[in-house]
């Protein structure tokens, strides 16, 4: 990491920066305590319903999870810059509609694409430049955003729901190597490269140090605000590549698609034990978090609980992560005065 020289504050800067870096090694127990989490929930759903424990059944649940699991990637990284993105359901309905509309137009499947993922990524990147330019604060531009494209979703389909892929596109999403899903595949080759991008690159670094003290992170010559576009065009990609995925799995989409999606892929980063106040974050904890989610969402609906008490049941969800989130990082004022007097 460049070291602007002789300027204050550089010095504990540089080292509040490397402590950031080293952040994801402190997830290492947390990251086996919820692997133990997940194969018990597992046990335990497989104890009420035998069916979960299929192969058929556990493989069908990774591949509804690799959606998730592959926004998730990203949104790990919007949060460890103490960042969020409301936007993206309304985004992934968005680019999906604009890729079978060019295609149902007659252009080429491998242009609509490419149009697909340049779209995503430009207005991720529109998210970062709002929050780097205009200081919007992330909450407020992509809330602002989630309602814009949404909103362009709905006037670009006019209501018509799409269905019909290229074969090679359906492909993503119905077809199997060696009898794996094809989008169990892609979701762990990008499980990968995050993990990769996240720990051991210099923009993974900068992420969290930006997201751990963004004033620390200037005076060590990080460019804060190349890092906040940068960041939600990651974001961006991310929810084209989940989006191509889902499409394909389903063989369509609608501007309705992907609604309250960002509930669901927050609370796996959180769940995985990102810090929702930025600065650490970790990859695995997030790819079990998408997972613990679809294996509870798949449990729901083979017990035959309605949906509505599953969007229940992830709001508590939600609800507790930041609750043990805010135990963790002692940010409870109650509990740090009682702290206080026993010490």
């Amino acid at each position: 990491m460049a070291v602007v020289t002789g300027a204050p504050g550089t010095e504990n800067a540089s080292k509040s920066a490397k402590s950031i870096g080293g952040s994801d090694r402190r997830f290492n127990l947390q990251g086996v305590g919820l692997t133990v989490v997940v194969v018990a929930l597992a046990l335990l759903f497989t104890w009420i319903n035998p069916r979960f424990a299929t192969l058929s059944n556990l493989a069908n649940v990774l591949t509804q999870s690799s959606t998730y699991v592959i926004v998730a990637m990203g949104m790990t990284f919007v949060i460890s810059k103490a960042g969020i993105d409301l936007s993206v359901g309304s985004l992934l309905a968005l680019v999906t509609c604009v890729f079978f509309g060019m295609v149902d137009g007659g252009s080429p499947w491998g242009l609509a694409l490419i149009v697909m993922f340049g779209l995503a990524i430009a207005l991720g990147a529109l998210n970062g430049a709002l929050v780097a330019f205009l200081a919007i604060p992330a909450l407020i531009a992509t809330l602002g955003t989630m309602v814009a494209f949404r909103g362009v979703a709905l006037l670009h389909s006019a209501g018509e729901l799409y269905f019909g892929l290229p074969g090679p596109i359906l492909w993503l999403g119905q077809g199997a190597v060696f009898g794996i899903p094809v989008p169990i595949l892609v979701a762990a080759l990008f499980v990968a490269f995050s993990f990769w991008l996240f720990n051991h690159t210099s923009f993974g670094l900068h992420v969290r140090a930006v997201g751990g003290n963004r004033e620390s992170a200037r005076l060590a010559g990080v460019n804060v605000q190349r890092i906040e576009v940068l960041t939600y065009a990651l974001m961006g990609f991310a929810v084209a590549l989940g989006g191509l995925l889902w499409m394909a799995r389903i063989d369509g989409t609608q501007a309705t698609m992907g609604t309250a999606m960002e509930i669901h892929v927050i609370a796996a980063v959180i769940i995985g034990g990102t810090s929702l106040f930025g600065g650490r974050g970790t990859i695995y904890g997030s790819l079990l978090g998408a997972i613990l989610l679809s294996m509870l969402n798949n449990a729901l609906v083979i017990a035959g609980v309605e949906f509505f008490w599953q969007l229940v049941a992830i709001g508590a969800i939600v609800i507790a992560a930041v609750t043990i989130n805010n135990f963790r990082e002692n940010r409870i004022p109650w509990l740090r005065k009682i702290g206080g007097r026993r010490s």
